[in-house]
């Protein structure tokens, strides 16, 4: 009897962007996605259903009703649990045959096991919180697996590919041990967005670095995962695809149609020297 869960059939209508081969050897390629909120959660949804046969997922965090508006994981039969446990449950009801583990925060002491065998690296880490995203990008850089985020940013996103023979993400933050955590994070959001595109549409950027709020909508969300799922396909596929690793950066923005690719070969130490260089 024909299995109706045979990812042949699950995948099928992706043969002619991939060749059945290809689309065989991605049951084998392993994708991390760190974070399982804003973005994470339909990253690791997104990568599953493009046939990628294992996957790592971590959270520390459980979905509140303040999640709705941008959080696909959150509804009211989740709230309250555990958001990598209800992603959990969503990659398997996509991919029974899904080989899955499962983490909780990252720290020294698991983050080698969450990225031991993967083959490509997702940032979906709370924005909040830079201790995680440097312990996880360091690891990454040592193991030589391309580590990516995408930021939603007003009505769009921007886009960091970190690739082990690049500039690293300490690097491009301008980011070490002795820093402040406030200091890291100012740095970590300058790094972040420096095209500012979002100032002709809003009077002032909704982010308060200090008290962990920020204002963001689904549909970029949204977009951050479309970017991502791609570079990653791409990416698994040893396949071309236009962006390229940091120093370089990518923002789009929907609302004034914008599509902007920076050189920033000195990283947040040259945005500090000359802001107004990189604001479009």
């Amino acid at each position: 009897m024909t299995d109706p869960f045979d990812r042949n059939i699950l995948f099928c209508r992706m043969i002619g962007l991939l060749s059945q081969e290809q689309l065989d050897g991605l049951a084998d390629k392993t994708v991390a996605v760190a974070g399982a909120g804003g973005v994470g959660f339909t990253h690791a949804e997104s990568i599953v259903r493009e046939g990628v046969g294992r996957m790592k997922i971590s959270d520390f965090d459980t979905f509140g009703a303040e999640n709705m508006g941008r959080q696909f994981g959150c509804t009211v039969n989740t709230v309250g649990r555990d958001k990598a446990v209800v992603l959990e449950e969503r990659l398997l009801s996509i991919n029974p045959a899904l080989k899955l583990e499962r983490f909780g925060a990252l720290e020294p002491g698991n983050v080698g096991r969450f990225l031991d065998g993967v083959d490509f690296a997702c940032d979906a880490i709370d924005y909040f919180h830079i201790a995680p995203h440097r312990l996880y990008h360091a690891e990454a850089r040592k193991r030589r697996i391309p580590s990516m985020l995408a930021a939603p940013q007003g009505y769009g996103a921007t886009v960091h590919l970190f690739d082990p023979d690049h500039m690293s993400f300490d690097d491009y933050f301008d980011l070490n041990d002795g820093m402040p955590n406030q200091e890291q994070l100012n740095n970590w959001g300058m790094g972040l967005g420096p095209t500012h595109v979002y100032r002709h549409y809003l009077a002032k950027r909704n982010l308060d670095m200090e008290n962990k709020t920020g204002s963001v909508i689904s549909a970029v969300c949204l977009l951050s995962t479309a970017l991502i799922a791609a570079v990653a396909l791409r990416r698994l596929l040893k396949q071309e695809i236009f962006i390229k690793p940091v120093p370089y950066m990518y923002h789009i923005d929907l609302a004034m149609g914008r599509f902007d690719e920076l050189h920033i070969p000195e990283g947040v130490r040259g945005i500090k020297a000359d802001p107004q260089k990189y604001m479009r």
